[in-house]
């Protein structure tokens, strides 16, 4: 019988010892003085005799702890060990952690008796040297006696596993303390040391324990652990928190009597928790959310700066209505001193409110450059469009209220007109209502609000390149007007979002005055808008006009349900469609300055003639 190889060596308690046992001697005593007799007598072949006799058994006299193996069989010698020591696998190491107990069995880590170990030592006993030498040691073993030592065996490798497993499951990772925001205040979560297991003294113990044959049946050792610190403990935590709660109040942002508050709960939204650069745990303030903060106070603190007018009389500039400074709020420094303020705050000091900085925007034409051209100008152009007084242009208001807003307008030199930034909000201004739309090739009497206003954008656009304004935005109407010049007419709308504005560039080195007159014609009136500067050697030409038939219209009756039979309504008149090949060419001092082609495709528009069909 073999037993498999362990990993750990087999374990003697203690070295061989010879003992005195009775017994011994009185069970072996005659038998050996006879053999002795018989050696002397015969001499090596009777030594030889004796030793055969117990070649494949042990030796008489040769003792296990307290189990007799003389004359035994290697098998029959197990089989007592096995009866008398296989207590050695039964029992278990306790790993202790607090109130638990982690237990591993003897058969997980093969505890027991070193049978095979025991067996071959035994029967090793007097079988050294030459046949003298034997037969001396036969006499001693069989006279005196010897008795070895029991052993243990287990496997260190095993036992290292279960441990070091067992040990690591019992580790914990530490967890930082955690700031919660919510828009009242901070909260904290308090953090969680962890904590990790030192195998290395449980295994030294146990194997020493384990080594012994006296071993108890239950072996308890306290598993040791070392402590991790998070990296945030709960104290820093609440001291950031204490530190954030200083930072998060109102702050007050003054401008003469003028103030606006940013409120704590804004700015408490603004800090986040993070570590830093020296290796601690702190609120940091989002700086971009300062600048947005600003927004209000900037639109509030903003005031456009306005350029000189003029005042005329006739053809003249009789005076200059004065400029006035804008003003701005300078967002990156107000929000600079804000940022400071709040690091200020961090730092336990005490702190006050934040004057803006607002810087004062000059005007492009000042009142002295003013002064200095009035003498000088006069009216350099000068177009006149007609229009009826009827319910398609609200009785003329929306004509002649957008005309009136942009009476008076100066555009310095460089400056750009823009038709819509100029005239804003058309609901706001007086007269204004439902008017004519031209859509889909026929038009709505009052499908538009403002319809009609294009009459206003057109005149605009002719007086502006006229008096060698450059022309920018321009776009033409969805029917061939023919109260317009051919192909120069400029339609203004906007439809959600999107917008068709007029615009030009005063690109002179002189400012320009643009003025409007209103006048009677019988059934129809004239609007005229003059431009105003000093002569500035500009002159427009408009060439090479070339007019194409379009797709011809009709007129149609459309009949209407809601009206009563007899309700007759003209609508409109057929417009045919055209195409429009013309170029406008501007001059300065006789050298060609600005050209363009312009090319406008006018779709047909039918004629419509409502009738009732409603009976009542």
């Amino acid at each position: 019988m073999t037993a498999e190889p362990l990993s750990s060596p087999v374990i003697d308690e203690t070295s061989v010892r010879l003992v005195h046992p009775h017994r011994v001697r009185t069970r072996f005593l005659v038998a050996f003085v006879v053999g002795l007799l018989a050696v002397l007598g015969v001499g090596v072949g009777a030594l030889y005799a004796y030793d055969q006799q117990y070649q494949d058994r042990i030796l008489p006299g040769v003792y296990v702890g307290q189990v007799d193996l003389s004359g035994l069989s290697p098998d029959a010698a197990s089989a007592r060990l096995h009866a008398a020591y296989d207590g050695f696998a039964k029992g278990q190491v306790v790993l202790v952690v607090g109130d638990q107990r982690l237990a591993i069995t003897y058969d997980r880590i093969q505890r027991g008796a070193a049978i095979d170990s025991m067996v071959a030592r035994a029967m090793a006993v007097g079988r050294a040297g030459n046949p003298v030498e034997r037969a001396i040691a036969n006499a001693r073993t069989a006279f005196h006696g010897v008795v070895l030592a029991p052993q243990v065996q287990y496997d260190r490798d095993a036992l290292t596993r279960w441990v070091t497993s067992l040990a690591e499951a019992q580790d914990r990772t530490p967890a930082d303390a955690m700031v919660s925001t919510t828009k009242t205040a901070f909260t904290v979560t308090d953090s969680v040391t962890g904590r990790k297991a030192d195998p290395a003294p449980v295994l030294a113990s146990l194997t020493e324990a384990l080594s012994r044959i006296d071993a108890p049946a239950e072996i308890a050792v306290e598993l040791p652990f070392k402590d991790l610190e998070p990296f945030v403990n709960t104290a820093e935590a609440k001291d950031a928190v204490t530190v954030a709660n200083r930072v998060a109040q109102n702050v007050t942002i003054r401008d003469g009597k003028d103030h606006w508050t940013i409120a704590a709960a804004t700015i408490r939204s603004w800090i986040t928790f993070q570590p830093t650069p020296s290796g601690g745990f702190g609120p940091v303030v989002d700086a971009t959310q300062v600048d947005k903060a600003l927004r209000p106070v900037t639109a509030a603190v903003a005031r456009s700066p306005r350029n000189a007018g003029f005042k005329t009389s006739g053809a003249k500039v009789v005076g200059v209505v004065p400029s006035a400074n804008g003003r701005a709020l300078d967002r990156k420094a107000t929000a600079a001193r804000v940022a400071d303020l709040l690091t200020a705050r961090a730092g336990g000091m005490s702190s006050g409110d934040v004057a803006a900085v607002v810087n004062e925007i000059d005007p492009k034409l000042t009142t002295a450059a003013a002064q200095a051209f009035a003498g000088k100008m006069r009216p350099i152009s000068s177009f006149s469009v007609y229009y009826f007084v009827i319910v398609n242009n609200h009785w003329g208001g929306n004509i002649e209220a957008p005309a009136t807003k942009i009476n008076g307008t100066v555009v310095p030199a460089g400056g750009i007109f823009d038709f819509w930034k100029v005239v804003g909000d058309l609901r706001k201004l007086p007269g204004t209502g439902p008017g004519n739309a031209i859509e889909g090739g026929k038009i709505t009497v009052t499908g538009a609000f403002g319809g009609g206003i294009c009459t206003t954008s057109t005149t605009l656009f002719n007086a502006a390149f006229h008096a060698g304004m450059v022309p920018l935005a321009r776009q033409n109407h969805n029917e061939f007007i023919n109260r317009y010049p051919p192909g120069l007419d400029a339609t203004v709308w906007i439809i959600g979002k999107t917008k068709q504005t007029m615009s030009f560039l005063n690109d002179t080195k002189y400012p320009i005055l643009i003025t409007r007159t209103i006048t009677n014609d019988g059934s129809r009136r004239w609007i005229t808008f003059k431009i105003w500067s000093v002569p500035n050697g500009r002159k427009a030409t408009i060439t090479n006009t070339v007019i194409q038939a379009g797709e011809r219209a009709v007129h149609r009756t459309v009949k209407d349900p809601t009206k009563p039979v007899g309700y007759y309504f003209f609508n409109n008149a057929a417009v045919n469609g055209a195409k429009v090949w013309t170029t406008v060419t501007i001059y300065d001092h006789g050298k060609l300055h600005w050209q363009k082609r312009y090319f406008s495709n006018y779709p047909a528009v039918d004629g419509v003639t409502i009738v009732g069909t409603k009976k009542t």
